[in-house]
Parts: structure tokens; sequence; C-alpha cells
């Protein structure tokens, strides 16, 4: 159980760290949504991630039985890591200088105009629609997938996956459920810093999880 777990922190440290998300949920917070918008937001990137890791580790099984061997979720594994290097390196070259911000997407511009049933939306397709995170998601399901544990052990593990990936947008929200309005100006400076460092916070966390994948895929193909 606890190598399991540590084989599934890192990929639900990067999702937790991925920046977007956290600044869409304080925006929410700070929006005229507010509390219900950043809930409902925190409900979307919830379930949609456990539906992810869900149908990833049984794709990852199935693959495995029809192979009669471990090397195709192996292969796998290696592509990936290579794939997040790549990323990493990717977003080094394009961070901002010195002390300018990263330009917000116009989705994010958009979202004082909100409601409830968008705010849910958004948090799926924060989910679904970022590269970085289907690639942690696929890397849990394929942790997963080619675990030799029981199944009691596979779903703790994989709900505790869920809940790490998306505790940097629960947190916020229970802060403000109990906190309220003493601390819009907190959440509006964490904001602010994730904004200004997004792309330096996810080149160094892609790397550092690129090679862990590259380097496990390699020993279960030797």
């Amino acid at each position: 159980m606890i190598d399991l777990i540590g084989e599934m922190v890192p990929f639900a440290a990067v999702i937790a760290l991925s920046p977007l998300p956290i600044i869409a949920v304080l925006l929410l917070l700070a929006a005229p949504a507010g509390l219900s918008g950043g809930a409902l937001f925190a409900l979307g990137r919830v379930v949609t991630l456990a539906l992810l890791v869900l149908l990833l580790s049984f794709a990852t099984d199935l693959i495995d039985d029809a192979a009669g061997s471990t090397t195709p979720a192996a292969v796998l594994r290696l592509l990936l890591g290579v794939a997040l290097v790549i990323f990493a390196v990717r977003k080094w070259s394009k961070r901002p200088r010195g002390d300018d911000p990263e330009a917000l997407p116009g989705w994010m511009r958009a979202i004082d105009t909100m409601g409830a049933g968008a705010s849910l939306r958004l948090g799926t397709l924060v989910t679904v629609a970022n590269p970085k995170e289907l690639a942690m998601a696929a890397g849990a399901g394929l942790t997963l997938g080619g675990a030799m544990a029981d199944s009691a052990t596979i779903i703790g593990a994989g709900v505790l996956f869920v809940l790490l990936g998306t505790l940097t947008v629960t947190l916020p929200v229970l802060a403000l459920a109990v906190g309220r309005e003493r601390l819009i100006p907190a959440l509006g400076s964490a904001r602010d810093w994730f904004v200004r460092n997004n792309a330096t916070i996810m080149a160094v966390v892609l790397l550092v999880i690129g090679a862990m994948l590259i380097g496990g895929g390699l020993e279960k193909l030797g």
C-alpha cells in the first residue's frame, strides 16, 4: 500500500500544482459567483479526475491482460515520461522574463460573468482539455492498472490520488466557507503569485516527474 501511494503522489502533486485551475478557482471565489461557483468548479474537477483515472486504470489492466505481460504499460510509461520532459523544456523556454506575469487566457478574463452551471462545466473542461493533466491521469492510471495489489488497496490509492490532486482547488473553497470575506485579499495574493510563476512551477515539476516515469519504464522493460 505504501509503495503504491508513493508512486501515485508525484502524479497528484503535478495536478495539484497546475496553476490554471488554481487561478480559475481563486478568480471564481472573488467573482459574483462566489462560494457557490468555486464549490461547483471544484466538484466538476474532482468527479472528472476520478473518472479519468478509473477509465485509464481499467484500460491499462485490459492491455496487460491481452498482451500477457506488463511490457505495453512499461512502454507507455516511457513514452509518457519523454513527452513530459519535452513539455517541461517548452514551458521553461516560454516562461515570462523578469517580473512580467503570464497573460491570462480569454476564458479566465470572462469568469466574472459565469454562473453556477458554467462554473461546473469549467471544472470539467480545465481537467480534460489540459494535456499535462491528462498525462498525469494516464500515469496514475498506468500505475494503478499495473499494480500487484488487492482491489481495496488500489481503490484506496486512487481515492487518495484524487483527493491530493484536487486539494489546491478544494482548500480555497473550504477556507472561504469558514473565513468568508477576510480571506479574499489573501486569495487574491495567491492568485497573483501563481500567475507570475506558472511556467517555472510547471517546468520544474514536469521535468522531475518525466524523469521518474522514464526511469520506471526502463526498469520494467529491463
